[in-house]
């Protein structure tokens, strides 16, 4: 983007409502931070690789299965495949934003995708929603990511440097789903969309036990297609009506 794009006023607004939008979803990273803090330095790295890992890999489930892996002496590259298995899902958000990606380089593309996460992806797609072919959806993403990285990195270093102060038995991973289901509740506004959670969520329980985590990638594309399809029956049933 150019300095003119960001001169524009509704480009700055934009940014700044992305902004706001983190402050009710950052405090439900602490738990889960604290938690990936911790597991790094049990896991026996550095307080430098500690502090590098969540600013490289910005993905806490990927986190976690690096440190489980790293802890358990497995081979760094079976770590490093593991969590890339994890993020998978990533493709799937990927191809739904491709469209709106088209004008920018692929520098910039590679850019917005390394800083790409759930919460920013549920965020994205609710303000779409409510405004459709937004011209400044990417401004409101590097809003949203001026807030959730840096708060991701400097709740993951009180872990690192509280080390084993916070026990495991508080098991603080609970408050990361809390976060998208309040998400989730604002979001839900059609039959299709609901089909898609609905047949999303369920996959994702049955799917559970794929090896790898591969449970979270096929529900996903199962609650995608569930949208789809529900989408072209409610299109199919209205035309029908109107004829």
């Amino acid at each position: 983007m150019g300095a003119s794009h960001w001169s524009h006023p509704g480009t700055r607004a934009a940014f700044w409502a992305g902004v706001r939008d983190t402050v009710a979803v950052v405090p439900s990273y602490l738990p889960f931070a604290l938690v990936c803090g911790v597991a790094s330095v049990n896991a026996g790295l550095s307080t430098s690789a500690a502090v590098a890992l969540p600013a490289l890999v910005f993905a806490g489930s990927s986190q976690a299965v690096l440190t489980q892996f790293i802890q358990s002496s497995a081979s760094l590259w079976v770590a490093i495949l593991s969590g890339c298995v994890i993020n998978l899902r990533m493709a799937v958000y990927s191809a739904a934003l491709s469209p709106k990606l088209r004008q920018f380089s692929t520098g910039e593309r590679m850019l917005i995708a390394a800083f790409l996460i759930d919460n920013s992806f549920a965020f994205m797609q609710k303000r779409e929603l409510a405004n459709p072919k937004d011209p400044h959806l990417i401004a409101y993403y590097a809003g949203l990511t001026t807030v959730f990285w840096p708060s991701w990195l400097l709740f993951c270093m009180v872990g690192i440097f509280a080390g084993n102060i916070v026990p495991a038995s508080w098991q603080l991973e609970f408050a990361i789903p809390l976060s998208f289901i309040a998400i989730l509740a604002g979001s839900v506004r059609s039959v299709p969309m609901a089909a898609a959670a609905a047949v999303g969520g369920l996959a994702s329980i049955f799917l559970f036990a794929l090896p790898l985590k591969l449970g979270l990638v096929a529900a996903c594309l199962a609650g995608l297609l569930a949208g789809l399809v529900m989408e072209k029956g409610v299109q199919w049933w209205t035309t029908r009506k109107a004829g």
